[in-house]
Formats: C-alpha cells, sequence, structure tokens
C-alpha cells in the first residue's frame, strides 16, 4: 500500500528564500514489485506562497511545456533546498525540480516532481 506524509516547508535557493510555503508530499509505494527503496519513494512540492518572480517564471514554464522539452528546461535549472523543521523533526532536502505528472490550471494546485540530488 502506497503510504504519504505530507508536511510544510520552505524553499531556498543559494541560500535566499523562493518560497515561504511549500506543501511536501513525502511517500512510498510499497506495492510495485522489484524496486528498491530509494526507487519506490517519492517526494512531491506544491509551491504557495510568497513566490520568487524568477522560479515563479521557470514553474510556470514547466507546466507548460511536455515531454523532452519540459525535461530540458528541467535539467538546467538551479537545485532548490526544502528545509521543513515544523515538527521538531527536521528536515533538509537538496533536489531538483522535475516537470509536473498531472497540470492544473493555478500554479498552486500543480505537484511537482522533487529528484534528490546525489550527495557524492
Amino acid at each position: 500500500m502506497a503510504e504519504r506524509r505530507y508536511r510544510w516547508a520552505r524553499a531556498y535557493r543559494d541560500g535566499h528564500l523562493v518560497c515561504s510555503r511549500v506543501e511536501l508530499c513525502i511517500g512510498c509505494d510499497t506495492e510495485r514489485i522489484g524496486l528498491t527503496a530509494g526507487e519506490s519513494c517519492y517526494v512531491t512540492a506544491r509551491f504557495l506562497e510568497r513566490l520568487d518572480p524568477e522560479l515563479n517564471a521557470e514553474l510556470r514554464t514547466l507546466v507548460v511545456r511536455r515531454g523532452a522539452a519540459a525535461k530540458r528546461i528541467a535539467d538546467g535549472l538551479a537545485p532548490i533546498t526544502l528545509v521543513s523543521d515544523l515538527t521538531h523533526e527536521m528536515l533538509r532536502l537538496v533536489g531538483e525540480v522535475r516537470p509536473p505528472r498531472m497540470r492544473a490550471y493555478q500554479l498552486r494546485d500543480v505537484e511537482f516532481v522533487i529528484r534528490e540530488r546525489d550527495s557524492g
């Protein structure tokens, strides 16, 4: 069964706040056979409040593009750091914003996939 956890976070780039309220969904799909623990887990983010104009433009570009074009754009984006410390359990995730799986009319309704960067 797929289990999900939601938490609030802030998004930073190069130490500067780029979104003051991000909804994170952290999940693991335990029903899919043949996936390692790392492959079965995922993180999605919805950027909700006080979005930096540059990040806003990048995310809107990702929403309107599809397929290989969207992947090329996402590959060129700077990494983002998501920080959540609201539950006394600190979470710091450095990752890359990937194209959304589903599109929506309002940007705040779009869930962007976050691919964690390798620490190597």
